[in-house]
């Protein structure tokens, strides 16, 4: 009994050092234009660490490195972006805006709302755009759609083919990540001269087939993605490489499917599931990382 006890209270301690936390919500700009946002922290011991969505599945998807910190004593949070890993708006020129954010928080379990005003900044720290920001725990929109739904599922007064669109609906299919759809490019922010790209099917292999290339070499002409993963290194030798994924089938249970990780051997990874008809094609521009 006196071992189990101590092993609780180590799981105890451990879970409190590490905590995982997800909010979705808006940015609230002073144009009256609203963003959705999302942020993934890590917390421990006060230390916060992760990243932070904007425009999720929207045409203007971005992903940016978060840090801050956590007073518990004090309830108060604080949190910046500091570092771009990829977007899928155009890109003409290098400077991002980088949100930096101080509110009250009660606490960091996901009960309570994060709400307030933030700032934002460019690299040079230059004022960008200000706004209020209002987010709330993953788990509680989570709850709140599943309920929703479930009052949907069981109406009869709801046809069919509302049923359906509503199941479809980015607001109540929650806020996680949907992908990389046929005509979209994600650009890269890439320290390495090298990358390695794993492609495999998540669900039902059913012979959807791709063609591969980087920059204006081939590097498979005609893939097939399978359960197992496969590692393909890519070489990068210019200022801006683009990797190309086209379509070639759909197999048996349309549209074409997989599941996309580029690594660099050090700890950086992006992942994302592309999807996309036959003669479509999905690219990841890779941008030198200090490019300016």
């Amino acid at each position: 009994m006196k071992n189990l006890t101590s092993l609780f209270l180590l799981l105890g301690s451990f879970l409190s050092l590490a905590q995982q936390i997800e909010y979705t919500g808006l940015l609230a700009l002073q144009d009256s234009t609203f963003i959705p946002y999302k942020i993934e922290l890590t917390q421990e011991n006060g230390v916060l660490k992760g990243f932070s969505y904007t425009d999720l599945n929207g045409a203007h998807e971005s992903k940016n490195t978060l840090v801050g910190r956590y007073n518990d004593n004090e309830d108060t949070i604080e949190f910046r972006e500091v570092d771009i890993v990829y977007t899928k708006s155009p890109i003409k020129e290098l400077d991002f805006c980088y949100v930096y954010f101080t509110g009250k928080l009660r606490n960091l379990n996901g009960r309570a709302k994060i709400e307030g005003n933030f700032k934002s900044y460019y690299d040079d720290l230059q004022p960008c755009i200000n706004g209020k920001m209002v987010m709330q725990s993953d788990e509680k929109i989570e709850r709140k759609a599943d309920k929703l739904m479930s009052r949907i599922e069981k109406s009869k007064k709801v046809p069919d083919s509302i049923k359906q669109r509503l199941a479809k609906n980015p607001l109540l299919m929650g806020n996680k990540q949907q992908g990389l759809k046929g005509g979209e490019t994600l650009n890269v922010f890439w320290e390495s001269k090298i990358a390695y790209l794993e492609i495999w099917d998540p669900g039902k292999v059913d012979g959807d087939a791709m063609s591969i290339m980087l920059n204006e070499n081939v590097v498979k002409e005609s893939y097939a993605p399978l359960k197992a993963k496969t590692k393909i290194p890519l070489t990068f030798n210019k200022e801006i490489n683009t990797l190309t994924l086209k379509a070639l089938s759909e197999g048996t249970d349309p549209p074409n499917t997989a599941q996309i990780r580029i690594t660099d051997g050090n700890g950086k990874e992006i992942s994302m599931l592309s999807s996309f008809k036959v003669g479509e094609q999905v690219k990841v521009v890779f941008y030198k990382k200090d490019l300016r």
